[in-house]
């Protein structure tokens, strides 16, 4: 063999270990490194911005992140609680549909609150007037 092809086997071999090196530690879980350390379950006010990140080689986790309008707070989101598990089902179905996600930004308000659903019940039906009536 010749030094230029020693050198050139020898190049090719060390390239070969740097690939096989990085592509193995892509797949590996390094803890600590999510951007949301501390998660609350929701958050009360208008949405400005809603980001989902799936689980990478750097997070093992889902992260919620929501920008607020009132003050531009960002607030990291609970993939578990029902206002994540909501808005990450929202976002899937915008990308999946290639839909925009600012469509999931807008929540509706329940029809018939508490308050109207107290009012609905009519007057004197309550158990404690039954009970009177029939003795």
């Amino acid at each position: 063999m010749k030094p230029n092809q020693v050198v050139c086997h020898f190049a090719f071999l060390s390239l070969y270990c740097v690939l096989t090196a990085v592509r193995e530690s892509e797949g590996a879980y390094v803890p600590g490194r999510c951007l949301c350390p501390q998660t609350q379950s929701g958050v009360r006010g208008q949405l400005k911005e809603l980001t989902v990140y799936q689980k990478s080689a750097t997070c093992n986790n889902v992260t919620v992140i929501v920008t607020l309008k009132r003050n531009s707070a960002t607030v990291c989101l609970d993939p578990e609680a029902q206002m994540g598990k909501q808005l990450i089902r929202c976002w899937n179905r915008a990308t999946k549909l290639n839909r925009d996600v600012k469509l999931c930004l807008k929540r509706r308000r329940r029809k018939g609150g508490r308050r109207q659903r107290q009012q609905k019940r009519p007057q004197g039906h309550n158990r404690r007037a039954l009970s009177s009536d029939s003795q």
